[in-house]
């Protein structure tokens, strides 16, 4: 999770609130889930007072915010901290320790957020903040794409840029990815045609072109002109088409 959400934090902190909206987290119970699974629950009272309970055990502590450094100090009784901010809202805190951008301090309020699943928060706010649908392919690999703009739109799996490649994401349909963003949704149709059914992959967007491939039973369609109407007809050669 931690690596998730280092991930996507750049993405969504231009919807993070501030610390010095101190109501945001007032009189909440935050839960941090630590490495060994332990659930360690932080009250900030308006008084100061830092209700701190690990399994059912319960300190108390003290915390302060800074306001000059938009950080927290937290006095844990065992170490005081500082901890600065890189996305605050009323479901989600991400804290790290400062002078240590690899230490976070992940914590979901419990009454936002009651499975306590802070990447799957996180992910959802992304993707309706930036308007971004799922795309599942045909092995299963979840796409995030924008749901208005398909073509040219910036893809990625888990906030992370997808390789160059092709992949399908329907029986009929694949998506031709370069430098990170979708350059061609390939569409395959199929055609009656003189010599029997056959199927043409071409640019979604656009009608039949020199070069879309052209199969007949499942195969690169043998070399020849094939009438797809009256008035309509492709020649195909290396089970392309040619003109």
């Amino acid at each position: 999770m931690v690596k998730y959400v280092s991930n996507i934090v750049p993405r969504i902190k231009a919807f993070s609130e501030s610390l010095d909206r101190m109501e945001i987290f007032l009189e909440a119970p935050w839960v941090m889930i630590d490495e060994s699974g332990n659930q360690q629950k932080y009250i900030f009272r308006r008084n100061g007072e830092l209700i701190m309970s690990l399994n059912g055990t319960v300190t108390i502590g003290r915390w302060e915010y800074i306001s000059t450094a938009k950080s927290l100090l937290i006095n844990r009784i065992k170490d005081t901290i500082l901890l600065n901010q890189d996305f605050v809202d009323n479901a989600v805190m991400i804290l790290r320790m400062d002078g240590r951008d690899e230490s976070k301090f992940i914590l979901a309020n419990e009454n936002q957020i009651p499975d306590l699943d802070v990447a799957k928060y996180l992910k959802q706010l992304y993707y309706s903040r930036n308007q971004i649908r799922i795309v599942e392919t045909t092995d299963g690999i979840m796409l995030e794409v924008a749901d208005a703009y398909f073509n040219h739109l910036a893809v990625t799996i888990d906030g992370v840029s997808v390789p160059d490649g092709i992949m399908n994401y329907k029986p009929n349909r694949r998506v031709i990815i370069e430098n990170g963003r979708i350059k061609k949704v390939l569409l395959k149709k199929e055609y009656k045609s003189d010599k029997g059914i056959i199927e043409i992959e071409s640019d979604a967007s656009s009608v039949i072109q020199p070069g879309d491939l052209v199969f007949l039973n499942q195969n690169p369609a043998p070399d020849g002109k094939y009438k797809l109407g009256l008035f309509h007809s492709i020649v195909a050669s290396d089970g392309k088409v040619v003109k």
